[in-house]
């Protein structure tokens, strides 16, 4: 990042927080992109991203006075957006929790418990993968989610089956200690799906 385009950032974040419309109108533009893309890959839905859009930068506007304090405008936005998307998600699981009691008082409620538990450990397990280097993440799909052996990969990929070994195991570490903070949450599932 250019050193004139952060002075350009810290000035519209300066006007904006003297109440400028212009100057949230630029970043707006600037960032929506950046906003729809981060809730597109969590959600996979259009719907949801547009609405995390504008949810977002509803939250910008509102919290203007504090914005000239903020260096890294990317890194805010990133951390609102996750947050309120998260949160959407927990909103949607409680909701469509809540039509499901109502409709249902016995077992089959608790089947849809779990089933948005396995939606929500699914958006989650796929964000965390995402963020895998590239031949990592190709060796934990193949292996995981089409259920291929390392020495099929290792076929598919012309590397060795160490190699396949060694990538999937650094894989699984990885999505290990990063799903760990959830663990609570996901408790049940954990106990039948393997990572």
């Amino acid at each position: 990042m250019s050193s004139n385009f952060s002075s350009d950032q810290s000035r519209l974040l300066y006007e904006l927080s003297q109440g400028s419309e212009m100057a949230f109108t630029k970043l707006y533009n600037e960032y929506k992109n950046v906003v729809f893309g981060t809730a597109f890959k969590i959600t996979k839905s259009k719907i949801l991203a547009e609405e995390a859009v504008q949810d977002v930068f509803l939250k910008v506007w509102q919290n203007q006075k504090n914005l000239a304090e903020i260096t890294h405008f990317e890194n805010y936005l990133f951390i609102i957006s996750r947050n309120h998307i998260f949160d959407t998600l927990k909103k949607i699981a409680r909701d469509t929790s809540l039509v499901s009691d109502m409709k249902y008082q016995n077992a089959s409620a608790n089947d849809t418990d779990t089933e948005i538990k396995e939606q929500q450990y699914a958006v989650l397990l796929n964000e965390i993968v995402e963020q895998l280097p590239p031949q990592q993440q190709k060796i934990y799909k193949m292996a995981k989610w089409e259920g291929l052996s390392h020495q099929k990969i290792g076929e598919d990929l012309g590397i060795s089956t160490e190699t396949v070994k060694k990538h999937m195991s650094q894989a699984l570490k990885f999505v290990r200690v990063k799903i760990s903070p959830y663990m609570n949450m996901f408790m049940t599932l954990l106990l039948f799906f393997k990572i």
